[in-house]
């Protein structure tokens, strides 16, 4: 049988080596022209937008905080955009059916799955969704405004998710609000979904925002910065594998002791500042920025000022909470995180609260050396009974009340920085205790710390607005129960 020419045989005559190359992903272009088109006819290509707040200096606001409207809103509408941006095309090589049916179709069970067990039930577009609402008047509202609003809060969702699953991962977390956690249940992709998830969120930015929004490129490049964050923030986790394995400096226990990975002598309290900026006070922003970008509010509101100290404040007692309501799982402790707690102990043993004895110092820091950082619960169980020998706990609820005691004279210096919302510390108190029908975790823990006789005046304090403020509609908490 004669040997057939290859060109016929396999069609080279005319064939294309990439003829799904698409580097302009003209199926997200459509895919952003579709989802901008409302059924009334509206469109996100004509919006009207607030440009009159570009030349601002100060926040105009509008309306309340309304925890259960919010929550409403994002379990409503938000989560029915949510759905539909995770059916964006990903990439500009998806014309194949191989590509559209399992490349494409992967990326969209990332975009629902991961994101379904979001942190604390979308905190993070929570957020954007408010600061919008509270700077902008009733008329820029309207439902294709509040889309664009809801698709750039879902960046902000994908990019927080996107931390969320690698935390899990470098923590050993084995459930996140009541399910297994992403590198458990996707090992062999979880790689590649964090990726995916930091796309996906600049493609929404790309593609649906926009053109003639003017503060477009400054959401985007907000965006790439916290992408950049979130490496410099995973990098101490990084250090500590390091030092387990004996390959930095220090990583080598002093009298037959276990590896010491974790550096105590960094970790005090000017450290926890450190840490809480990482850890919440620049996602936080973040989203704040988010919010005030899409809303127009432009340079002219400041950068690093009294707003970011007030913002600070408010995180900062927030992760106090979160590392209290922790505690007893010993997770922390494990892990090596730099909790309060940990700062504290160090704090304390250097003698920077006060006199300390020889022998208490000298326990502490024994039992930080020996105990802390290692994936065993017995060892962590040590450092547990450690912080109660020394009232660690006691001095992190203390430092808890005195933070709660700044908010309301920072929440007045940025009101009168810039008619900051003054309702901010009270959206990131009562949103961590918000429960879903039990699957939130900490839900209770979170809502009985701050029911506690000696912060329920000053976490009420917060929920009362400034004069000139709208009111905070936010259910104080009660009484522990048991």
């Amino acid at each position: 049988m004669p040997r057939q020419d290859p060109r016929t045989l396999f069609g080279f005559d005319g064939r294309r080596f990439a003829p799904c190359y698409d580097p302009g992903n003209r199926r997200a272009r459509a895919f952003a022209d579709a989802f901008g088109t409302l059924p009334d006819g509206s469109d996100l290509r004509r919006l009207e937008l607030p440009v009159e707040h570009l030349a601002a200096d100060r926040f105009r606001l509008y309306g309340a905080l309304d925890l259960a409207a919010l929550r409403r809103e994002v379990d409503g509408p938000y989560r029915e955009v949510l759905e539909r941006l995770a059916g964006m095309p990903l990439f500009g090589y998806n014309d194949s059916p191989l590509a559209l049916r399992h490349h494409q179709a992967w990326a969209e069970h990332v975009g629902r799955a991961a994101l379904s067990a979001s942190w604390h039930h979308h905190y993070a577009a929570a957020l954007v969704i408010h600061v919008y609402r509270r700077t902008t008047p009733p008329e820029r509202q309207g439902p294709a405004h509040m889309r664009l609003v809801y698709a750039v809060a879902a960046a902000a969702d994908l990019l927080t998710s996107m931390t969320l699953v690698t935390d899990d991962w470098l923590d050993g977390s084995g459930t996140r609000n009541g399910r297994p956690a992403w590198h458990l249940r996707h090992p062999r992709s979880f790689a590649n979904d964090h990726l995916i998830m930091a796309v996906q969120a600049l493609n929404v930015l790309r593609w649906v925002v926009p053109d003639h929004h003017p503060l477009k490129r400054q959401m985007y490049d907000r965006a790439v910065r916290q992408i950049g964050h979130i490496a410099h923030y995973f990098a101490y986790h990084a250090v500590l594998d390091l030092r387990r394995d004996g390959g930095a400096p220090g990583a080598d226990g002093a009298d037959g002791a276990a590896p010491r990975p974790v550096p105590l002598d960094d970790l005090t309290l000017d450290a926890y500042e450190s840490v809480t900026f990482s850890r919440a006070t620049d996602w936080v922003d973040f989203m704040v920025a988010l919010g005030r970008l899409l809303a127009c509010y432009g340079d002219g509101i400041p950068d690093g000022g009294a707003f970011t100290e007030y913002l600070a404040g408010a995180t900062t007692a927030a992760c106090v909470i979160d590392d209290l309501v922790d505690a007893d799982t010993g997770e922390d402790v494990r892990t090596g995180e730099p909790t309060i707690q940990l700062c504290l102990a160090v704090h304390k043993a250097k003698g920077l609260l006060g006199p300390v004895s020889e022998e208490d110092a000298a326990d502490i820091r024994h039992t930080l050396t020996r105990h802390l950082g290692v994936d065993d619960a017995a060892h962590a169980g040590r450092v547990l009974r450690m912080y109660e020998r020394h009232g660690v706990t006691e001095l992190a609820l203390d430092y808890l009340e005195g933070v709660l005691e700044q908010l309301p004279r920072l929440r007045r210096a940025a009101r009168e920085e810039c008619g900051a919302p003054g309702d901010l510390p009270a959206f990131l108190l009562r949103w961590l205790a918000i429960d879903r029908g039990g699957a939130t975790e900490r839900a209770g823990d979170c809502d009985a710390l701050l029911g506690q006789e000696r912060f329920r005046e000053l976490v009420a304090r917060l929920a009362r607005p400034e004069e000139g403020d709208g009111l905070v509609r936010a259910r104080v908490p009660g009484p522990a129960r048991s």
